[in-house]
């Protein structure tokens, strides 16, 4: 697996991105979510309980997932913001979203299934690679915003195991629309009823870790 393992095309452009900053060149890099803290710094109540957790002496490894009043908050601002009902228990807290993508490759996936995703994505291609699954690719277009359409994914929906889909999209920033979203939802659950008891449902990855930001 190791011999066949290929870097992630946008930290790449990244990279690029950060040697054309150091050449002189002005550029806002907003390519991987890691901003420069002297243009975008974190905000000032989150900063002052940084430094007030260190000062309580919070330096121990935290719960493999999210400490409580962490994970109960973000509970309470998913009720409060999108009218969604989770317990805590439910909550896992990470360091980004890539581990908790990834785990769900891991929990979700068996070696060849298949894993539907439109292109360009953030990284699928790689998680597909990790987990032995099989890709199936969907080229979007500018007319769309780069958003897969359901006219687009439903040929390959009967042959998948996994749709995964981001919103605002990583890397170009676009959007589903409400009615778009919805179609692919109708998707999704009409394939799954077409299942027998023995398949594998169809699962939907839903990545909107920006979603806050539109």
């Amino acid at each position: 697996m190791a011999e066949n393992l290929i870097g992630s095309e946008i930290i790449k452009l990244a990279g690029e991105v950060k040697e054309k900053i150091a050449q002189g060149e002005k550029i806002y890099n907003l390519t991987i979510g890691d901003f420069d803290p002297k243009i975008f710094p974190i905000p000032t109540e989150l900063k002052n309980e940084i430094i007030q957790a260190y000062n309580d002496g919070e330096t121990n490894y935290p719960a493999a997932n999210g400490v409580e009043p962490l994970r109960k908050e973000v509970a309470r601002f998913l009720k409060e913001k999108q009218g969604l009902t989770y317990d805590a228990n439910a909550i896992l807290i990470s360091g980004g979203a890539r581990p908790l993508i990834y785990a769900v490759y891991q929990t979700i996936i068996d070696a060849k299934d298949k894993v539907l995703f439109p292109v360009p994505s953030w990284n699928n291609n790689h998680y597909c690679h990790l987990s032995s699954a099989q890709q199936m690719v969907v080229e979007t277009k500018p007319e769309n915003d780069f958003m897969p359409t359901a006219a687009e994914l439903k040929p390959f929906i009967s042959e998948a195991n996994l749709i995964a889909l981001c919103s605002p999209l990583n890397p170009t920033g676009t959007t589903f629309t409400k009615e778009g979203l919805s179609e692919i939802c109708e998707l999704i659950l009409e394939e799954n009823k077409k299942r027998g008891a023995s398949e594998k449902p169809l699962y939907l990855l839903f990545d909107q870790i920006y979603w806050v930001l539109t």
